[in-house]
């Protein structure tokens, strides 16, 4: 079997990396399978309207970022200290892990809209531009909380038990019940957004959503340049 090719760029490969690093692991295959079966099934059965669909990619997204998000760099356990040493600037390992984390849940929460939307009928403009923007807003909202936790509260953990959780259960479920009650009022807010005959209204409303999250996104970023945080992020989740 031939290798593949070498990636052009310090991004593609560490993308590579990150990415071999989630999809070889058996919990995360397992959790997204049933985050994008379970309530796309769910919509499918229930004939959910469009704009009913829009409370599922948030939904779906705060159980993906549950995985692994919310401390997002024990992903090698005491790998890390290796990639650490790698001659990448710190801002482009930032760069892909966000970019991984947002796949990953982009994959789970499509899946689960695909399956939703299959009796949902055809959607006007509006109800299209509703489900598009929530799906948008509450990614960004999910990728930047899950990044900033993770610099902020790391946790020494290995995942490659079926059974492994990221945090500790009281870290848990305060992870949990932010996340739920953040994407379920933006989605709330474009499921009725969904109803009015305006399309352009969701693109208004989603604008300075995803602007302030993907703020908070490099904002975090900057704070994990740092090389003094950096370390104590490392040091933590190698333990």
């Amino acid at each position: 079997m031939r290798a593949r090719p070498t990636p052009r760029s310090d991004l593609a490969m560490l993308v590579r990396i990150d990415r071999g690093s989630v999809w070889r692991a058996v919990p995360m295959r397992r959790g997204i399978a049933v985050l994008a079966i379970g309530p796309g099934l769910v919509g499918l059965a229930g004939a959910l309207r469009w704009d009913q669909v829009t409370i599922l990619p948030g939904l779906v997204a705060s159980g993906g970022a549950l995985l692994f998000g919310i401390n997002a760099w024990t992903l090698e356990g005491r790998g890390v200290l290796w990639r650490e040493s790698l001659p990448v600037a710190a801002a482009t390992v930032f760069a892909a892990r966000a970019w991984v984390l947002l796949e990953f849940l982009l994959v789970a929460s499509g899946a689960a809209l695909l399956l939703a939307v299959l009796r949902a009928g055809v959607p006007t403009a509006a109800q299209l531009a509703a489900v598009g923007c929530a799906w948008l807003v509450v990614l960004l909202q999910v990728v930047s909380a899950a990044l900033r936790w993770s610099a902020r509260s790391p946790y020494s953990v290995d995942l490659r038990s079926a059974r492994a959780t990221p945090a500790p259960p009281s870290a848990m479920v305060g992870y949990s019940a932010r996340l739920a009650v953040t994407t379920t009022l933006t989605s709330m807010v474009f499921s009725g957004l969904a109803r009015v005959d305006a399309w352009s209204l969701s693109l208004l409303v989603a604008a300075p959503l995803a602007g302030w999250s993907v703020a908070r996104l490099l904002r975090t970023r900057d704070g994990w340049v740092d090389p003094g945080r950096r370390a104590q992020v490392v040091m933590t989740v190698a333990g």
